[in-house]
Parts: structure tokens; C-alpha cells; sequence
């Protein structure tokens, strides 16, 4: 009786050590949500070639920031293990090395795009219109100006994470909410004296906003009491941390690479189909983003406590906490889903005005509904596998249901049996579905306590 007493009280504090991870993080993922979002909101009132602009443009970065994410994955993991060990002078060496590492790949993708920037998306959305295509070039880049320290404020951020401390994270993301909101109100529609810039307004807010973050990550990162990073520590790259970190964000790499392309790919049908079509699509998934929130803030708590009990030799703590993080996750996400299902326009209005943009996001987003508790164990144990270091087993997965089913099904549903976006987004869904169970099984058998890192 006393030790099932003990386990119901380690039950409840590491409920409430996810609860303490997870609320920033979902904070903070709301903030950073919103940055999108006031874009494409504010954007999407210029008309339908404006917004399809900035998500065409949103597809490029998001095959550059692959990279930042797959480097901020292996730091994460790492850290997270060292502050588990209690070794939190080999946590600030991993921190250095992630910023050096993270330099000199993020000043190489800010060259390519701003350099070829408009040939890169005429390759790619070769059908899309050249007017949007224009507009999206100049978005690229105008934000791609800032992307060194964009990446210091994705890597720097994640690393903090991994320490145990997602609330620094939040109030960093919260002010660069606030100053994009500002810029854009100023540089979108020109107030006072600002002239009005339109998709470039949106794009230099952004930018400055980004910019101003990196530049207060790097001060959190210095001031943090854990990973006890000092300027006048020593930046010089270690090859043998290098390599710890490669190990573990190469294959993250990969999927996050594979993922892409794989979006990419589907992005490339869904604009295929149309203006009208990629529109409602940009609005759909914008309004969805509500519920990536939660899932993404107890994917973080996930990450952390794995990580970290894994480092303090403590594997079925680490195995409680994914689930205990996964059950919440689907608790609140399963909520969101109903009320997606229910009230699906309060959310397609928020991006849009056009009538017939709004009447098909709506049937996309209550189609997405069913697929929120789905989405919720894949978000969550991931992030768990991450935080354990096992992210070669994501890849395999992501190869097969988004690369393999998604792509596929959304070319045979979409292009072939002529359902056009309604088939594009019924082949998501029915990759979410396979993803959750994947992810489940693999988290299941317990082999990622044994990994390496």
C-alpha cells in the first residue's frame, strides 16, 4: 500500500512538473502562432494574390528553418540530459557549440535566399500566378535579412527548454508578438507617416521583430543560472560535441527535410488548383494552428522530462511523463476538434472576408476536426522520442505516412478523382491517423530508453 501511495504521489508531481513546462510552452506557442497569424489576417484583407504570396513564401522558410530545428533538436536533447546528470558545464559547452554551429549554416541558407530568392519559387510553384509570385519573392527576401538571428532565437530558445525553463522562452516570443503587431499595423496599411507597404510591410515587421528577438535570446542565454554561458567563454567549434549534436539533428534533419519536401510537394498540388483553392487552404491550416498550440506545448514538456530523466537514469519516469503528457494533450485537443467541428466559420473569418474562400476553408477545417486527438499523440511523442534522442525512428515514420501517404493520396484524391482541396485534405488525415498510431507503437516498446546520446 505505501509504495502504490508513492507511485500515485510521483504520478501527481510529474503531472504537475508537465503542467509547469507545458502551460508556458503553450503560451509561447500561441504567441509565436499569432505572429503568423497577424500576418496572414492583416495580409489576407489586400485579397486573395497577397495572401497566397506570404504562403508561398512561408513554404520556402520553412524548408530553410529545417536545418535551425534539426541542430535545436540535438541541442535540446543533449542539454536536457546533462541538467538531468547535473553537469551544467557540459550543458553551456553543447549551447556555445549549437551557436557556432548555427552561424555558419544560417548565414549560408540568408545567402541563398536572398539571392535567389525568385528563381527558387518560380522553380518550385512554377503554375502560381507571377504577380503572386512577385510579391512572394520580395517577402522572402525581406525576412530572409534577419534569418541569423532568427536562428538564434529558434535554437537559443529550444536549448533553454531543454533546461527546465520554458517560461524565458515565452516572454521573449510575447515581446516579438508585440512588435510584429505593431509593425504591421504601421507598415501594412500605412498609419501616421509610415507609408503603406503591403506584403513588403508585413515582411520588414517581421524581420525587426525576429531580429530584436535574437538579439534578447542571446541576453537570456547569458544570464540563464543553469547553462552558465559568458561571452568571453570559448566559441571555438569542438568537434566532438559537433558530432553528439549531428548525431541526433542529422536524422531530425532528415525528417524535418523529408517532412518539407513532402509539404513542398502537396503545397505544389494544392496551388495547382487554383488561387481561391490555395487561399482557403492557408486560411484552413491558419485556423487549425489553434490547436498546435496545447500539442505543442506538452510535445516541449515531453522533450524536457524524458530528457532529463533519461540523463538522471530514471527510464519509466521518463516513460510516465510522455504519457502523462500525451493524455493531456489529447484531452484538450479532442476539445478543440468539437469545437472546430461545431463553429468552424468563427475561426475561417478571422483570415478572411472572400465568400468563397470562407465556404471552402469551412468544410476543410471540420473535416481536420476528427483528426485532433490523432494529431495530439504523434506531437506529443515525438517530442518525447526527441527528448530521448531517438530520432531516427521519427524519420522512418514520417517517410512513410507524409512523404508516402499524404503526398500520394492527395495527387490520386485531389488531382485524379477531381475532389480538388476536399481530397487534399482528406489524405491529411488520413496521415495523422497512421502517424499516431506509429508513433504510439514505437513509444510502446521502450527501445528509445536505451539510446545513446
Amino acid at each position: 500500500m505505501g509504495l502504490d501511495m508513492q507511485q500515485v504521489k510521483g504520478r501527481r508531481e510529474l503531472r504537475a512538473g508537465v503542467m509547469r513546462l507545458a502551460w508556458p510552452a503553450i503560451v509561447e506557442n500561441l504567441l509565436h502562432t499569432m505572429v503568423g497569424i497577424v500576418d496572414t489576417a492583416m495580409v489576407g484583407h489586400l485579397g486573395s494574390a497577397a495572401l497566397a504570396s506570404v504562403g508561398l513564401a512561408n513554404q520556402i522558410f520553412n524548408i530553410g528553418l529545417t536545418v535551425f530545428a534539426a541542430l535545436a533538436t540535438g541541442s535540446t536533447a543533449i542539454v536536457a540530459r546533462y541538467v538531468g546528470s547535473k553537469e551544467p558545464d557540459k550543458a553551456g559547452e553543447v549551447a556555445r557549440q549549437s551557436l557556432t554551429l548555427g552561424f555558419f549554416v544560417s548565414s549560408s541558407v540568408m545567402v541563398l535566399l536572398l539571392l535567389g530568392a525568385r528563381k527558387l519559387l518560380g522553380l518550385l510553384f512554377w503554375r502560381s500566378e507571377t504577380a503572386v509570385l512577385d510579391l512572394s519573392s520580395t517577402y522572402v527576401r525581406i525576412v530572409a535579412s534577419a534569418l541569423i538571428l532568427n536562428y538564434f532565437l529558434i535554437v537559443i530558445n529550444a536549448i533553454l527548454r531543454g533546461a527546465g525553463d520554458t517560461k524565458t522562452p515565452m516572454r521573449t516570443t510575447a515581446i516579438v508578438n508585440v512588435i510584429n503587431v505593431i509593425g504591421n499595423a504601421l507598415l501594412i496599411y500605412g498609419l501616421g507617416p509610415f507609408p503603406a507597404l503591403g506584403v513588403a510591410g508585413a515582411a520588414l515587421s517581421t524581420a525587426i521583430a525576429q531580429a530584436i528577438g535574437g538579439v534578447i535570446a542571446l541576453v537570456n542565454l547569458m544570464r540563464n543560472p543553469t547553462l552558465q554561458v559568458r561571452l568571453g567563454d570559448s566559441f571555438k567549434p569542438n568537434p566532438v560535441v559537433i558530432k553528439r549534436i549531428t548525431n541526433i539533428g542529422v536524422p531530425a534533419g532528415f525528417e524535418q527535410g523529408i517532412m518539407r519536401v513532402g509539404q513542398l510537394i502537396y503545397t505544389m498540388i494544392v496551388s495547382s488548383l487554383g488561387t481561391v483553392s490555395y487561399a482557403a487552404h492557408q486560411v484552413a491550416l491558419n485556423a487549425e494552428s489553434f490547436s498546435f498550440m496545447p500539442g505543442a506545448g506538452f510535445a516541449v514538456a515531453s522533450t524536457a522530462l524524458v530528457g532529463q530523466s533519461l540523463g538522471a537514469e530514471l527510464p519509466e519516469q521518463a516513460e510516465e511523463a510522455g504519457k502523462i503528457s500525451r493524455n493531456l494533450a489529447v484531452l484538450v485537443m479532442s476539445t478543440m476538434g468539437v469545437v472546430f467541428f461545431v463553429a468552424p466559420r468563427f475561426f475561417v473569418r478571422i483570415f478572411s472576408s472572400d465568400p468563397e474562400v470562407i465556404e471552402l476553408a469551412t468544410v476543410c477545417l471540420r473535416l481536420v476536426a476528427v483528426s485532433q486527438p490523432a494529431l495530439a499523440v504523434w506531437m506529443v511523442l515525438a517530442g518525447g522520442l526527441r527528448g530521448a534522442g531517438d530520432t531516427r525512428s521519427i524519420m522512418r515514420i514520417v517517410t512513410i505516412s507524409f512523404l508516402g501517404v499524404r503526398v500520394g493520396l492527395a495527387y490520386i484524391l485531389a488531382i485524379q478523382l477531381g475532389l480538388g482541396l476536399v481530397g487534399a485534405w482528406i489524405a491529411m488525415i488520413v496521415d495523422l491517423f497512421l502517424r499516431g498510431t506509429l508513433i504510439q507503437r514505437r513509444f510502446s516498446r521502450g527501445e528509445w530508453k536505451e539510446v545513446k546520446v
